[in-house]
């Protein structure tokens, strides 16, 4: 409909869903509620190109909208407002402090109750105060707002949009029910993208001017870390032509894993302050300058806060702003710099030496280029199991990671283009397989989807695998079954507490429980030793179903990564 006069008519709903689809969303997942069934008769029925995916509850639909978005650049879950938009609270606040750009929409009660003073108890309503969801909503969101009238709807709902896409922020939209199918003008033309939150031009001349003297003046040796806000920008193609024209050494960080720059000879393995290799920690931190492309303050991608910045030259491009040296640099957009900094480089000789070795050992604990031990019969330990992930990585795959599973699959060097995803600075247990749900309906679907999963976290989340299993995708799903929430257990090794422990499932068996039929649409798989993995590994080069492998792994085994970074977790 975009592009038709004014006299075009589409309802509330409609306008929205054809907003969405023009930022490439074609799913909105969630569950139906009495507030919100309007919109939902539209998802199903209207002309917009948007389909919905039902989950098994309102959180797992905003990890799905989460994953969703870490592919596709936007996502989008739609619930009933109190138990169902508070539901996705843990999740919205997870996508705003990792810089994720999503909306929540939720019905809510007609317009003429949400402005009538009553002594009524409403369901759904916390007390009579109608205000509460979006009180609630405000600090972890970049807008949290609520349409009112036909006349604010498409601006409001634009705004928020955009807002969501150029803030990396998420977003709530309450729509009462009687204004779910009111009728509007149909959108005309496209979001306008070009006209809010636009670099300064002087300034962003001068923050690039600068960074090219410090450049050309570090003739020796440079150094690029990555971060997850490129990532968000989809910037990463014109960074590895930045660090192949410079001549750059190249770092990755947690919560910015990128399979583009860990496949690059030039690269010198993950940053994570104290918890880096030498040879990484010493290219990061004495290089003759630094830049830290789309890197946040954040305590993972620190190392717990124990990174140290480069004495010499350190030049951090943020979102919306450039620091050089302490200089501030303000307005100025990571899209802008980025594809400038491009432009500028090409003028730039590159540096005269790399800080990188051919030992790859020296860059990641696991590492595809380090050969495999003999394999055995013996028990399974973390050391060896992620040596044998590290083998079993193709270039492509999508890997999603929950907390144990992420952070041990974090010091494993990627393939080329490998997109890689965990639960970021917030940590949420369960987020990891929640997002790897939601990507599995993106962009990215018809690549290899793997996920790594701790069985704390999996508890959390695990009807989902009905989600996958009803809608027929392809995905290989490893359990870590050592009986509990073994990063919480390294904070304390070797001390024993119940509170760590959780029920042991037969996880392998889930797949039937949900709906699935073995040898048909999926597997169930059971590993303990060296070689019961390597045979499931062979099996599942190309997965087809849902496949769950139950790796049983010694309760009281760390990976000593994992060993040093729970220590720094001790408060």
């Amino acid at each position: 409909m975009m592009g038709q006069t004014n006299n075009n008519k589409v309802n509330i709903s409609q306008y929205l869903l054809l907003r969405l689809k023009e930022v490439n969303i074609n799913h909105v997942f969630g569950i139906p509620g009495d507030y919100v069934l309007p919109f939902f008769d539209q998802l199903l029925d209207g002309d917009h190109g948007v389909e919905h995916i039902g989950t098994t509850n309102e959180l797992n639909a905003t990890y799905c909208a989460d994953g969703y978005a870490k592919a596709n650049g936007f996502g989008a879950a739609a619930v009933t407002f109190g138990p169902g938009s508070l539901n996705t609270t843990n999740a919205v606040a997870g996508a705003f402090c990792d810089d994720i750009p999503l909306m929540v929409i939720a019905g809510s009660s007609n317009v003429n109750v949400l402005e009538t003073p009553t002594n009524r108890l409403y369901h759904h309503v916390i007390g009579m105060n109608f205000n509460a969801n979006l009180q609630i909503f405000a600090p972890i969101t970049a807008q949290s707002k609520r349409i009112m009238s036909v006349e604010e709807a498409a601006d409001l709902i634009d705004n928020m949009i955009v807002t969501s896409m150029q803030t990396k922020k998420p977003v709530y939209l309450e729509i009462p029910y009687n204004l779910q199918i009111a009728e509007i003008h149909a959108p005309t033309k496209p979001l306008g993208f070009s006209t809010t939150r636009q670099s300064n031009g002087k300034n962003l001349n001068a923050a690039i001017q600068l960074t090219k003297k410090i450049i050309q003046e570090s003739t020796e040796t440079r150094t690029i870390v990555i971060g997850h806000l490129l990532q968000r920008e989809r910037l990463e193609k014109d960074v590895v032509e930045i660090v192949n024209e410079l001549g750059c050494s190249v770092a990755t960080r947690f919560v910015g894993k990128n399979g583009s720059f860990e496949s690059m000879d030039a690269c010198v393995g993950f940053y994570m302050g104290a918890m880096s290799t030498e040879l990484c920690r010493k290219a990061v931190e004495n290089a003759e300058v630094t830049l830290s492309i789309g890197v946040t303050n954040n305590e993972f991608d620190t190392g717990i806060f124990t990174s140290s910045e480069n004495k010499t030259h350190s030049i951090k491009v943020l979102l919306n702003h450039v620091i050089i040296d302490g200089q501030i640099f303000e307005d100025v957009y990571l899209r802008d710099f980025v594809p400038n900094l491009l432009l500028q480089s090409k003028d730039i000789p590159p540096a005269k030496s790399i800080a990188n070795s051919s030992n790859y050992d020296d860059k990641f604990y696991y590492d595809r280029h380090t050969p495999l031990p003999e394999l055995t019969n013996k028990a399974l330990s973390i050391d060896s199991m992620m040596l044998m992930f590290a083998h079993y990585f193709l270039p492509n795959d999508v890997m999603f990671g929950d907390v144990g599973g992420y952070i041990n699959g974090s010091q494993i060097g990627y393939p080329e283009n490998c997109f890689l995803q965990g639960n970021g600075n917030w940590a949420s247990l369960g987020s990891g397989f929640g997002t790897l749900v939601g990507a599995t309906f993106s962009d990215l679907q018809n690549r290899r989807m793997i996920g790594l999963q701790g069985d704390g976290a999996f508890h959390m989340v695990a009807q989902e695998l009905g989600t996958l299993i009803r809608h027929k995708k392809d995905v290989a799903l490893f359990i870590f079954n050592n009986s509990g929430y073994a990063a919480e257990r390294a904070i304390h090794p070797g001390k024993y507490r119940s509170y760590n422990d959780v029920q042991i499932w037969e996880y392998h068996k889930l797949p039937e429980v949900f709906g699935g039929r073995v040898g048909e649409n999926c597997n169930g798989f059971e590993v303990r030793t060296e070689l019961e993995l390597q045979k499931v590994l062979e099996l599942l080069k190309s997965p087809k179903g849902v496949n769950v492998v139950n790796i049983h792994l010694d309760p009281d085994d760390m990976a000593s990564f994992n060993l040093a970074f729970s220590e720094k977790l001790k408060h």
